[in-house]
């Protein structure tokens, strides 16, 4: 269990290994200029101290080739659970903003609240799911507002160029998922 208090930047990219929780106070933020590498048979789940205004925020962008929170170049993202906090997650080449690194499909994805935006800004990575060639994986929303966006040749939410969408399951929350145009 990890609890993030006040202003905290890494630069380099962070690896979960076995079951990592993340608390963000309220008003605290957490910064990772490489992106946090989640991989499969790993898990990383996001908690926010309160749901008001001030609720923590997560900022990472993801390393070449990586997803913000997910897998690293060739690499499928892991089990990522995100339950509350201020959330933005952008891409590496070709990865997902949430989900799979270049090459890599989507892992267990799930969002049960908190607001959470989450960018793939180079082409063929979806927002949230797949990197380049990789499926969506399981991906499911309950809850939230979650703004999913791929700059070209992607889903919002699903997978990457060239590969499936996955299993996507929205059960509540507020859901804006823009796919890149070809």
């Amino acid at each position: 269990w990890y609890v993030v208090n006040g202003a905290v930047t890494i630069d380099g990219r962070v690896t979960v290994s076995g079951k990592v929780h993340l608390i963000l106070a309220d008003g605290a933020s957490l910064t990772a200029n490489g992106g946090i590498n989640v991989a499969e048979n790993n898990s990383f789940t996001v908690y926010a101290q309160s749901v008001e205004k001030n609720m923590g925020t997560l900022t990472v962008t993801g390393g070449d080739e990586a997803a913000g929170i997910g897998g690293g170049v060739f690499g499928s993202g892991g089990n990522i659970t995100i339950n509350g906090g201020n959330v933005t997650a952008t891409s590496g080449n070709e990865a997902a903003g949430i989900g799979g690194g270049q090459g890599g499909s989507g892992g267990n994805i799930t969002i049960n609240g908190g607001t959470v935006t989450a960018t793939s800004v180079t082409p063929f990575g979806a927002g949230i799911g797949g990197g380049q060639g990789g499926s969506g994986g399981n991906i499911t929303i309950n809850g939230g507002t979650v703004t999913a966006t791929s700059e070209a040749f992607a889903a919002g939410i699903g997978g990457g160029q060239e590969s499936s969408g996955g299993n996507i399951t929205i059960n509540g929350g507020t859901v804006t998922a823009t796919g890149g145009p070809e």
